[in-house]
């Protein structure tokens, strides 16, 4: 425990060991649900709006979540969300059929957003810029940790006990939270408050632009399109609210490509060009096995966010995001003209890890941008931006996968990252300053 302090606080440790231990559930049906279909009794064209679901429901929940955060603390919260986790991952296990799947993907989205609102505030409010990546990146590494054991470890059990077994086991690992709430509660309880430092002090009448004869009032009124997008700061200059949209928009498009078009469909990929499995001296491999094998790289390179996090604080965030986005070219454009399956597999992991670079850039960057007073409402819209993107990447890959080949597919996502490359050099680049640079002027 003490080793783990030394990394990050105590309660954004507590905070990872949670979800850490109730996401393998949710991780696990991304891998197994695309090649067992039958076994949950779906269509193959219902998967796409089943991976969906949680992340669609989470347009509405994430604004649900800032508001109960801000209102009842993080505990009773946090642990509601824990007890419906656990539930949602014994009934991908035990139910058949559309309908309660259905139920159970969006009550997880619900529950999804308590847990990442929760993780985005307490990283924010236990760092400063100049450390802000390395701890968000040590938050990001614990959850994909609890990832990596539900790709791999679930996709193993899936093909050799089961369903059933298989999910109702990932439930009991996600008990384990349990005594971190516990924790964590004592902490906070320690500190004197049941939300430390995360309650939100009202608006002042002061604005943070340089601009004290326009109320912040006036400023929300006259900004309904920021207001929209980014969530209402007048605390802000207008060169700031475009670098926190612009952020919005690059988180938008990995999640839609790398997360939701990449990833919901690596398991449809694979069962196409290795229909019978894979053969390996003898030993016969299970396309959920070797699909949680991939996936699970994904999750691995996560646990490098903290080295990812320090290069970004000291080198310059924008520089990790314009860096990654040519690699995920690569990787897609392998992706929709596979020559060699070999090639294309191997070079999915360092597509992932600049994946996970470029996240916790990101994070770290609207984190610190964020006025103090509005950092609940700015993260819970930020956070709608991945949603929307994971949301709509399965549902466009499946849908175009009924009609056209998966090389199109792949090259679509290709076009959308370079859009954001462009989008995102033309702000953060030109600019000449690093990312929360100006967050440290804001915040001081």
């Amino acid at each position: 425990m003490n080793f783990l302090l030394r990394f990050a606080p105590s309660r954004v440790l507590y905070m990872t060991m949670i979800l850490g231990a109730v996401i393998l559930g949710d991780s696990m049906i991304y891998n197994v649900l695309p090649t067992g279909v039958d076994s949950f009794g779906v269509s193959v064209a219902l998967v796409g709006v089943l991976l969906s679901a949680n992340r669609i429901v989470r347009f509405v929940s994430n604004t649900l979540a800032a508001w109960v955060l801000e209102r009842f603390g993080i505990i009773v919260p946090l642990s509601i969300s824990i007890l419906i986790a656990i539930g949602t991952s014994a009934t991908y296990g035990l139910a058949r059929g559309f309908a309660i799947l259905l139920v159970a993907r969006v009550m997880w989205g619900i529950a999804f957003s308590v847990f990442r609102l929760s993780g985005f505030l307490l990283t924010i409010e236990e760092t400063q810029d100049s450390n802000r990546g390395r701890v968000m990146g040590f938050y990001t590494s614990g959850a994909r940790t609890g990832s990596i054991i539900g790709v791999l470890v679930g996709g193993l059990l899936f093909d050799i006990v089961g369903k059933t077994v298989s999910f109702l086991a990932v439930a009991a690992f996600g008990l384990l939270a349990i005594p971190a709430i516990i924790a964590l509660a004592r902490d906070l309880k320690r500190v004197g408050t049941a939300l430390g430092d995360l309650r939100l002090p009202e608006s002042s009448d002061c604005g943070g632009d340089g601009e004290p004869e326009t109320s912040p009032r006036e400023l929300i009124k006259q900004n309904w399109f920021w207001n929209f997008l980014v969530s209402p700061v007048p605390e802000l200059t207008r060169f700031q609210r475009r670098q926190i949209l612009t952020a919005c928009i690059t988180y938008f498009a990995f999640h839609t490509v790398m997360s939701g078009i990449l990833v919901g469909s690596m398991g449809y990929f694979l069962s196409q060009k290795l229909p019978d499995g894979l053969t390996i001296a003898g030993v016969a491999i299970g396309i959920a096995t070797l699909n949680g094998v991939i996936i699970s790289t994904r999750w691995a390179s996560g646990l490098a966010a903290p080295y990812f996090g320090y290069l970004g604080d000291r080198y310059g965030r924008e520089k990790v995001v314009l860096v990654a986005i040519p690699i995920c070219l690569v990787s897609l454009m392998l992706l929709a003209f596979p020559a060699s399956l070999l090639a294309t597999v191997l070079f999915l992991p360092p597509a992932f890890a600049a994946t996970g670079a470029s996240i916790t850039a990101l994070d770290a960057t609207v984190g610190g941008l964020a006025p103090a007073n509005r950092r609940a409402t700015v993260m819970s819209r930020y956070a709608t931006w991945q949603d929307v993107g994971s949301a709509i990447g399965p549902l466009v890959a499946y849908a175009a996968l009924g009609f056209t080949s998966s090389t199109l597919v792949y090259i679509g996502g290709a076009v959308l990252m370079v859009g954001a490359w462009a989008v995102f050099a033309s702000v953060f680049a030109r600019s000449g300053r690093l990312l929360g640079a100006e967050a440290r002027s804001v915040n001081r």
